[in-house]
């Protein structure tokens, strides 16, 4: 009987090795990660050789079918935030570790001034991405999107950006006739006098009280698009100049970080 129990022991430590004889380890390089600007969050699988994984979400629900590892090692890829669960496994099948992680949405402090488009400038203080589900709840309090707004996916891109606007001129300057529309890496204005349900913003400074001269003011400018997209290089770009009359008093441009 001896015999036996020592034998199943043996057995059972053995079951639980790899198919050299070694003992499975498995780990993740974070347990929390937070996605990139490219809507995108990376871990890095570490096991011993031969091991392959898989991927479930919260659900338990497959999203990345069984793949295998290069030397023990792998650089896994989610798309989404959320909980998941990465299963590896060793290179006989006959031992698995459960590991989890959680990827949460990009921000990130920027603290950066443009450069002068006439007598304004620009300080981007923060950015928020997230993808959305259409509600709401989630729709930016603005009439002149209604419309735009209606016509995006069930599930859209958003990015906040929380910013300074600062008028170094000698005139105070009127949110109300003079406009900044944000351009994303690729070019795209998001206009928030003709927003389209791939280029939506909404801006909390847009119709306000004048800027006076050598002051600024802070707010945040909503983008919504259809598409994913990015403001590594966020730009403004900026109409005429003009005071509470309509008046000009300069030329617009575009501030663009430095």
């Amino acid at each position: 009987m001896v015999v036996l129990v020592i034998a199943a022991i043996v057995g059972t430590i053995f079951y639980r090795r790899d198919s050299n004889g070694k003992p499975f380890k498995a780990s993740l390089n974070h347990e929390n990660v937070m996605m990139t600007p490219d809507w995108n969050a990376t871990v890095r699988l570490k096991a011993n050789n031969g091991a392959t994984y898989r991927v479930l979400n919260s659900d338990k629900m497959v999203i990345q079918g069984t793949h295998k590892t290069t030397k023990g090692k792998a650089n896994i890829v989610l798309t989404k935030t959320g909980d998941y669960t990465v299963v590896a496994k060793s290179d006989n099948g006959h031992v698995s570790r459960k590991l989890p992680v959680k990827v949460t949405h990009y921000k990130a402090n920027i603290n950066k001034w443009t450069n002068a488009a006439g007598p304004l400038k620009f300080k981007i203080t923060s950015v928020d991405y997230q993808e959305l589900a259409k509600s709401k709840k989630n729709k930016p309090d603005d009439s002149l999107v209604d419309a735009a707004y209606k016509q995006l996916n069930n599930h859209y891109y958003q990015i906040k950006v929380n910013y300074i606007v600062k008028n170094d001129g000698k005139k105070a300057v009127s949110p109300e006739y003079t406009f900044w529309n944000p351009e994303d890496d690729e070019g795209q204005e998001f206009s928030t006098q003709s927003p389209t349900p791939e280029a939506i913003a909404s801006d909390t400074i847009v119709g306000t009280e004048d800027i006076g001269a050598h002051s600024s003011r802070a707010g945040t400018v909503t983008m919504l698009s259809n598409n994913k997209f990015s403001v590594k290089h966020l730009k403004f770009s900026v109409g005429e100049i003009l005071d509470n009359g309509g008046e000009h008093i300069a030329k617009g441009g575009i501030a663009k970080l430095k």
